[in-house]
């Protein structure tokens, strides 16, 4: 008998987080905690390993394979890697799971997983009990309890046991995002639950229900998979047939409609994290009701949450307040106006405004890059190389290169240059070059770009494996970014 396969979904942005979640670096790839906690991705992917479960599915966009990577690679974790070339909400990166451990497996079970959410208590009893109502074609989605009266979250009605699977309930109805008074009155009935997101079913009758009630995404989902591009580092959706199909969460497509839907309750602390305030509740406070993450001093200071990731925060005499501190932008916000911290995400958005997008300082599998400067054509940028580790970076109007320590070998057009501390090398502006770390040690170097069109960011890109000696990759198609790093070109 195989075990249950995790299916993991990296999507969204979290702008409510902001300025921890950025666009390119969003909130499940971000620390819950302090500084030696796991991600909320790392801690989503621990929760369903051991017995009774196989190896995870990952499905998330390709701007964020080097982070995928660098995160499963902590935490010690093979998986099966999926990367959407762009965002088409749950429906169809679910279907693409479905079809590929279809084909391996027909009777393969899949455990639905949100990839941002934190849960205590003992998940995975409930989800192992209900393994036999999946394989006999269920479709169970698990609820949680309600503790308070929620507007923004979803709710499922309990429409009575199901005799044949004690725990399982069939379901009487979905109410989406109810206003104050009817989520009141939900809660107030004790027949309804808060929808988790979490969900377990047969990979094979997800793909009956949308060949049921979504043919047109199916052939769409299946021609991307058919026709995209697989490497060791995962597979790659095509993305001419994957925007084909209907941007529409798998409860709106199936659950909404299937008879084959169930209700499992689950008995564990849940949230979605969806606001500072939310992180504030999850988190340990000490005795003045504090949480203090990074270096923080707090003075006549109380039920407050302060993080700082790089600098000293002092605090003296609030109470109430959220105060995050990045390397590029500080939000002081009450406790209660939480919500509208998506607002400022969305204005800087509108002005185009980097910190809506990325974090100064990103990391990949090669290593790090800090930008210093960022405007009017011209980037700076602070970069460190792993041992062995290379990039290439494409051609720019003048592109230069300062070592700091450590050694390089350059390749650029028909130039081979090997650079040691202190010296300066000037890449080919019609030529991609090819930047190696063949030492032992970490390399140190300063990357100055002039050019109206192209920054640094936008245009390193891993090589395959991170290996000094490896062939440059193939192209698959228009590079993405991710921080410093899109790697679109080794898909």
């Amino acid at each position: 008998m195989t075990g249950i396969h995790p299916l993991i979904i990296c999507g969204g942005n979290g702008t409510r987080l902001w300025p921890m979640s950025r666009t390119e670096s969003p909130k499940q790839f971000q620390r819950i905690g302090g500084e030696a906690s796991f991600t909320f991705f790392q801690t989503a992917v621990q929760r369903h390993r051991g017995a009774g479960f196989e190896a995870p599915v990952i499905v998330s966009s390709v701007r964020h394979r080097n982070t995928v990577a660098g995160q499963l690679a902590q935490i010690g974790c093979e998986a099966e890697l999926i990367f959407e070339p762009m965002g088409r909400n749950t429906g169809p990166a679910v279907l693409a799971a479905a079809l590929v451990l279809q084909a391996r497996d027909p009777g393969a079970i899949m455990l639905v997983v949100p990839a941002d959410h934190v849960i205590e208590g003992d998940l995975n009893t409930t989800i192992l009990s209900m393994r036999a109502a999946a394989r006999e074609g269920h479709i169970i989605t698990f609820g949680i309890k309600p503790r308070h009266a929620e507007t923004g979250f979803g709710y499922i009605t309990d429409g009575g046991p199901i005799a044949e699977h004690p725990g399982l309930h069939r379901v009487h109805r979905f109410v989406e995002k109810p206003p104050l008074r009817k989520a009141r009155l939900l809660v107030e009935s004790e027949i309804a639950y808060w929808a988790s997101g979490i969900s377990m079913f047969s990979a094979s009758v997800l793909i009956e229900e949308y060949r049921r009630y979504d043919p047109e995404s199916l052939a769409a989902v299946q021609q991307a998979l058919d026709s995209g591009k697989s490497n060791d580092r995962g597979l790659l959706l095509n993305p001419d047939h994957f925007q084909q199909a209907a941007s529409l969460p798998t409860e709106q497509v199936v659950f909404e409609k299937s008879p084959r839907v169930a209700l499992a309750p689950l008995d564990v602390q849940w949230s979605d994290v969806g606001s500072w305030s939310a992180m504030y509740g999850i988190s340990q406070p000490n005795h003045d009701g504090n949480v203090l993450q990074g270096d923080v001093i707090a003075v006549e200071t109380r039920n407050s949450l302060v993080r700082s990731d790089t600098r000293l925060v002092s605090v003296v005499g609030l109470s109430d307040v959220i105060i995050i501190d990045t390397p590029d932008a500080l939000l002081v916000t009450r406790v209660g106006h939480c919500q509208n911290v998506k607002k400022v995400a969305e204005h800087l958005k509108a002005a185009q405004r980097s910190e809506a997008e990325k974090h100064r300082t990103s990391t990949a599998e090669w290593g790090s890059c800090t930008q210093l400067v960022d405007r009017n054509g011209l980037n700076l940028s602070s970069v460190t190389l792993k041992p062995g580790a290379g990039f290439e970076i494409d051609p720019a109007g003048l592109r230069e290169i300062t070592m700091v320590a450590g050694a390089l070998d350059i390749t650029s057009g028909t130039t081979r240059t090997a650079l040691e501390e202190g010296g300066r090398a000037q890449l080919d502006a019609s030529a991609i070059s090819r930047i190696v770390n063949t030492t032992d040690r970490e390399a140190e170097f300063v990357i100055m770009t002039q050019s109206a069109t192209l920054g640094l960011i936008d245009s390193i890109n891993a090589l395959p494996g991170g290996a000094a000696g490896a062939e440059p990759a193939q192209t698959p198609g228009q590079a993405t970014g991710e921080g410093a790093a899109p790697d679109a070109r080794s898909a």
